[in-house]
């Protein structure tokens, strides 16, 4: 989908003056105005501000020395009010805090996607759709209440008709319409910040709307995140300890998905867990090795790893959820992040630095030097105090500071960022003696023998000789293609006769230096069969060896001052 097609429309209208409204009873005043919208405000609105006057008691957004700053809180509290399109923007943002900082992050990340169910008869309206037959048909037995309800979708329990057990998720019905609503007029609010709060210019509005629309319309097709759980299968296939639910496509589309039923708990249900009897440090060392398996070996993670999207099952394993959401790390990325990390357990405070900047994207604006300053503080506190806190936090930091000296990093990269915060977090949640670091360094060193292997590196070499023989194989027709573009005059080079003279000045000063360097050559041995002689020839009455000598200085001298003049660019 293009953003022309997402953006502002007539029949959007009710629905911004709705959000405008919920802003401004919020005590978005301040962002209103900026934002040139008081007039859409609808009227009774501005009556309840009338007659009940909190707003101003505490502003969502208010103005200090550096810019517009707003409330984390009152922010949470109006994308909650505003329904499943920006509950979800502020769930995908709190996994940003390089964009948003570490406050809202933290705020962001409080907000529940757990909404009321919608009837059965939806349900079975939406399953009878998709499949040309209802829901008492297609399986053995159907559970009319869900399981698990959220903002997009809700889950039941099922049988096949051969007696698995299987979830079942259906898509909430209309909320395809209204995310695209919502996203024309995020489109259309976005664009009047970057006309009138340039402040915000630096965090790229528009691009964080257009990420955030791609992860969400995603999200929405079920099929998709179908191929991502099997994505997800393959990789973990090996792993007795990560169970990933098996997808059954002739139960799924679009709207409808279809999986094994997974029993347990959620990560985050301690109680539950200890019923089970279910060893939590053992659970903790699974779910962090789970991730730097995700993260530096497949280079395909979830990009929301929260505990409710992971469960305990009963057999003690681990269980991964919801793969609506995921990131991607190509094979460069994950060998600079491996010696990030490797920098990190090292204590190597120049090596941490120098490859973590070759992930940043860096411009004009760019900050490198005091970013260079604030990531020798962050890590010094890391690598020199007594009882320094984890990797995880000393990444996350990392990325947080480069907003702040004008350097992004790619999404993904601030994905990992949050995820690995989050992994720790976790962790702790299972075992409060859980230690990062330590779980670190071993798995560090285990990738680190498997990326210099004989067998990967035989791997990448047969590869790179595959598409150089492809390249060899190709060069003829290329050459032959370019040879008949010149023969009929469609390659051109455009000269400058001002690039020519400074062209022809190089070529001179290069061809000086070329004739002195032999003089110079020739004259010291000269000079040196001279000294051999010294004593038996001699001109006007001085040794020749001293007379050579004296004309190679000055020739010398002349070579370094030619030599030390700057190449022209």
């Amino acid at each position: 989908m293009n953003e022309r097609s997402l953006q502002f429309k007539w029949t959007d209208l009710n629905r911004l003056r709705t959000i405008v409204g919920v802003v401004f009873e919020s005590g978005g005043g301040l962002l209103i105005r900026r934002l040139r919208l008081k007039y859409f405000i609808p009227l009774w609105f501005r009556l309840r501000a009338v007659l009940k006057p909190s707003a101003a008691d505490a502003p969502l957004m208010k103005m200090d020395g550096s810019g517009p700053i707003l409330s984390p809180a009152l922010l949470r509290s109006v994308l909650e009010r505003l329904g499943p399109t920006f509950v979800k923007l502020g769930q995908v943002l709190s996994m940003r805090a390089d964009l948003v900082g570490e406050s809202i992050s933290r705020e962001l990340s409080k907000l529940q996607s757990d909404v009321a169910p919608f009837p059965y008869e939806e349900v079975r309206r939406i399953v009878t759709e998709e499949f040309s037959a209802p829901p008492e048909t297609l399986f053995k037995s159907f559970e009319e209440s869900p399981v698990a309800a959220g903002s997009l979708a809700q889950v039941h329990r099922a049988f096949l008709i051969d007696g698995t057990e299987v979830a079942v998720k259906v898509r909430r019905p209309g909320i395809e319409k209204v995310i695209r609503q919502d996203i024309h007029i995020l489109y259309y609010l976005v664009g009047l910040a970057e006309r009138f709060i340039p402040e915000w210019n630096i965090y790229r509005p528009t691009r964080i709307v257009k990420e955030f629309a791609d992860w969400t319309l995603r999200e929405l097709d079920f099929e998709a995140e179908g191929h991502n759980a099997e994505r997800f299968r393959a990789i973990f296939t090996d792993n007795p300890n990560v169970h990933i639910p098996k997808i059954y496509w002739e139960r799924t589309t679009k709207r409808v998905l279809t999986m094994t039923f997974s029993h347990g708990v959620k990560a985050g249900d301690l109680a539950g867990m200890e019923a089970l009897g279910i060893d939590r440090k053992r659970l903790a060392s699974i779910g962090v090795d789970a991730f730097f398996e995700q993260f530096l070996t497949a280079g395909f993670f979830h990009a929301d790893p929260h505990p409710g999207n992971f469960f305990a099952t009963t057999e003690g394993s681990l269980c991964l959820h919801d793969f609506g959401m995921v990131g991607y790390l190509d094979e460069e990325a994950r060998r600079t992040l491996l010696h990030i990390l490797r920098a990190f357990v090292q204590k190597d405070l120049e090596g941490f630095t120098k490859h973590f900047l070759r992930l940043a994207l860096i411009d004009d604006r760019s900050d490198v030097s005091g970013f260079k300053k604030d990531l020798s503080n962050i890590l010094s506190e890391f690598f020199f105090s007594p009882y320094p806190p984890s990797a995880a936090r000393a990444f996350f930091r990392a990325i947080n500071q480069g907003t702040r000296n004008g350097i992004r990093f790619p999404a993904d990269l601030a994905l990992f960022g949050k995820a690995i915060l989050t992994t720790e977090g976790m962790g702790l949640l299972l075992y409060p003696e859980f230690d990062f670091n330590r779980e670190l360094e071993p798995f560090v060193q285990k990738a680190w023998q498997s990326y210099w292997s004989p067998r990967r590196l035989f791997r990448a070499a047969e590869t790179d000789f595959l598409d150089r023989v492809e390249l060899l194989k190709n060069l003829p027709d290329r050459v032959e293609k370019v040879l008949i573009k010149l023969e009929r005059g469609e390659i051109g080079i455009k000269l400058d006769a001002g690039d020519l003279h400074g062209i022809k000045q190089e070529f001179d000063r290069q061809n000086d230096l070329r004739i002195l360097g032999l003089v110079l050559t020739a004259i010291s041995v000269g000079t040196l069969g001279l000294f051999y002689l010294e004593g038996k020839r001699a001109l006007f009455g001085l040794s020749l060896s001293h007379l050579s000598a004296a004309i190679w200085g000055i020739l010398f001298i002349w070579f370094l001052s030619r030599l030390r003049q700057a190449p022209l660019p």
